[in-house]
């Protein structure tokens, strides 16, 4: 079953008192509407949980509202030292020599290397196979 588009703020304290309305008498249209988002929402983690893709980063996605708060805000409003802003690439795109990144992957071919000695090593299995032929 697919979760309702609209996202209701419902905590805990909130769904305990709905539980002890509703044990006493009818529940308003409100209140229904409060219980009948948590059984969905309940049944579709249950459902995600089952599958066997779902990770629990995905499930934390799903649960916890991602943060925005920055550090340097937090620190602010703390009170407290805020570190210095990281440097950032000159705003003409133009980067230092040191940190420019050369092309390519790392590694070097056998033509890089010519003042190596080629050492020729056969493997057993060929030569069976080459004297076969033979």
């Amino acid at each position: 079953m697919k979760p309702a588009s609209q996202v209701i703020d419902v905590n805990f304290e909130e769904l305990e008192a709905l539980l002890a309305r509703a044990r006493q008498g009818p529940l308003g249209e409100e209140d229904y509407g409060k219980l009948e988002a948590a059984i969905h929402t309940l049944n579709y983690l249950i459902n995600l949980i089952g599958e066997k893709e779902t990770t629990i980063s995905r499930l934390r996605a799903l649960l916890v509202k991602p943060s925005t708060e920055k550090t340097r805000k937090v620190l602010e409003q703390a009170g407290l030292p805020t570190p210095p802003p990281r440097s950032s690439p000159p705003p003409n795109g133009n980067e230092s020599d040191s940190q420019k990144k050369k092309p390519g992957h790392g590694r070097n071919g056998a033509e890089a290397y010519r003042s190596a000695q080629r050492i020729k090593v056969v493997h057993a299995c060929l030569l069976r196979v080459l004297a076969a032929a033979v």
